[in-house]
């Protein structure tokens, strides 16, 4: 099984409209990037998200460093992982990005990861389908004249 550790508030700014709520509303935006992430993941991929400070959000994988930063505790994770090949890191932070290349992991930054987050948005995900479809402008016929509106009545009345 594959284990991912995201640099959360790393993430969030990388978020658009995350980083604007985090202004806001710091527990929201973590709650809604902890929700983005997870209806995107592989069910066989265990995911920790690491946030600076003190938080009050209790699931599980959700690790917060409390007196320490965030980085600090995903060196330790990363330096406590026994098969670095399994392991992911999500983060724009070279020290960790550096780190976790040294020892073998995989490194997506956080923009990128973002940007893939965007991209395999499914089809049907309790969704209607048709948000996800781009119009064309001339797709629908613009407004009918009198002939064709004759020649249609004539079919179809």
């Amino acid at each position: 099984m594959k284990t991912t550790i995201i640099d959360s508030n790393n993430l969030i700014h990388k978020i658009p409209h995350l980083k604007n709520l985090f202004l806001k509303d710091k527990e929201s935006a973590q709650a809604a990037l902890l929700e983005l992430v997870k209806t995107k993941s592989n069910a066989n991929e265990s995911i920790f998200f690491v946030f600076d400070g003190f938080g009050k959000i209790k699931r599980p994988g959700v690790i917060f460093s409390n007196n320490i930063t965030a980085d600090e505790v995903i060196r330790k994770k990363i330096e406590n992982f026994s098969d670095h090949k399994k392991l992911k890191i999500i983060s724009s932070d070279r020290g960790i990005t550096n780190l976790a290349k040294v020892c073998g992991c995989e490194v997506i930054k956080s923009e990128d990861f973002f940007k893939k987050l965007k991209c395999n948005e499914p089809v049907f995900k309790g969704r209607d389908i048709n948000q996800n479809y781009i119009y064309d402008a001339d797709e629908k016929p613009g407004r009918m004249n009198k002939k064709e509106m004759e020649e249609f009545r004539k079919y179809f009345s």
